[in-house]
């Protein structure tokens, strides 16, 4: 099969399942509301009402083979999209986006409190669902979210942040999860210092000449137990080299958009300002083109340097494959024409490839077709008129 026959193949495949899953939805939503509608027209007493609108999404669950809770998220995200944003549901009858997507809008629907922000969300949310995986969407979801109501947004993250806890889950073959909710600013932290410190781990052990065969998950996890075995004190002071970019305006507190870190997770302003008075702190200016876009550095010689380095992960922020999310600290930085044949070390000819896709394209299975644009660091949303 061609390449542009599987494309249009594949789209007839995921459009047709986008619009089986509408039309379940559909079914659901309205045979649900006309039962509901006769229950409710009923002389029965109030328990015996709620009683029955129970046997209707009983009745539904068992002739779709889902959950009940299945069955009334349907009925519950359908109210919100055609309360609040009713384009998306559109979009879903069309085959354009399918019921997981429609969920991810649904929930940020849900969380958005004014018209002017369910507006914006319907302008922007179905070509944006339309054409990323879901694990970007969600992440551009939370963004836009965290950009239309920051107050709001700061409100739920405080809330959240007195949840913060550390559990304990003990398995059966000698093993236990150590699991701890921390700030997300704070979790970016602790990850880049676990990896950059195991990282720097002496491959042979010099007092005794063995090789350290653990894997760097086994690294890391030794790491963490050492960390917590062996020190004291309840004071955070970040010594990590963590990425985090932030507007200029926001920084100085004229507007209040959050900060994003590499994968382009929204952190509180408020948290990057506190960062940002720390003795520690190394404030980086990135040059940025009208719409966002990293400005091309060009160097001679095979190896990019560092500053170079550190501005193409700025841009890429993982690897550039459509839908690949492998962190950008995990890529190599693979020359688009080789540079033996001509290719210049230069922004424009070095993108961030995982090794996976790295391989795939030294050996002439990587396309450029597969290839996302570079990351634009200046977001736009369509305005609703």
């Amino acid at each position: 099969m061609s390449w542009n026959r599987a494309v249009v193949t594949g789209d007839a495949v995921r459009r047709a399942r986008a619009i089986a899953e509408f039309e379940e939805w559909e079914f659901v939503d309205s045979f649900h509301a006309q039962r509901v509608a006769e229950i409710d027209r009923t002389d029965e007493i109030p328990l015996s009402k709620d009683l029955a609108r129970r046997e209707v999404t009983l009745d539904l669950a068992r002739a779709l083979h889902v959950s009940e809770h299945q069955v009334w998220a349907m009925v519950s995200e359908s109210a919100t999209i055609a309360d609040r944003v009713p384009g998306v549901w559109q979009s879903f009858r069309d085959g354009d986006i399918d019921a997981a997507r429609v969920t991810a809008i649904a929930d940020t629907a849900e969380r958005l409190e004014t018209p002017e922000a369910w507006a914006a969300l319907e302008a922007s949310a179905p070509a944006y669902a339309a054409t990323h995986t879901i694990a970007e969407l969600r992440s551009w979801l939370r963004r836009l979210r965290a950009r239309l109501e920051p107050d709001e947004t700061e409100a739920e993250r405080a809330r959240a942040l007195e949840q913060r806890r550390v559990s304990i889950t003990h398995n059966d073959d000698g093993t236990s999860w150590l699991n701890a909710l921390l700030p997300t600013g704070l979790a970016v932290s602790v990850g880049e210092r676990l990896r950059r410190a195991a990282k720097a781990l002496a491959a042979v052990d010099p007092e005794t000449g063995e090789q350290d065969r653990r894997t760097r998950d086994q690294k890391q996890a030794d790491l963490v137990a050492d960390w917590l075995t062996s020190c004291t004190g309840t004071s955070t002071d970040i010594r990590a080299e963590i990425a985090i970019s932030i507007h200029a305006t926001d920084l100085i507190g004229l507007t209040n958009g959050p900060g994003l870190t590499l994968e382009g997770e929204p952190v509180g302003p408020d948290w990057v300002r506190e960062l940002a008075q720390s003795e520690h702190t190394v404030f980086r200016r990135l040059v940025l083109d009208p719409i966002g876009e990293v400005l091309d550095t060009t160097v001679l010689g095979y190896r990019p340097p560092e500053s170079l380095r550190q501005a193409l992960r700025w841009r890429d922020g993982t690897c550039r494959v459509a839908g690949c999310r492998a962190p950008v600290h995990e890529t190599d930085l693979d020359h688009a024409k080789a540079y033996d044949s001509g290719g210049a070390t230069t922004g424009s000819n070095l993108r961030c490839l995982c090794r996976k896709h790295h391989n795939m394209k030294s050996h002439g299975h990587l396309d450029d077709r597969f290839l996302d644009a570079p990351a634009r660091h200046l977001e736009r949303y369509a305005v609703a008129r």
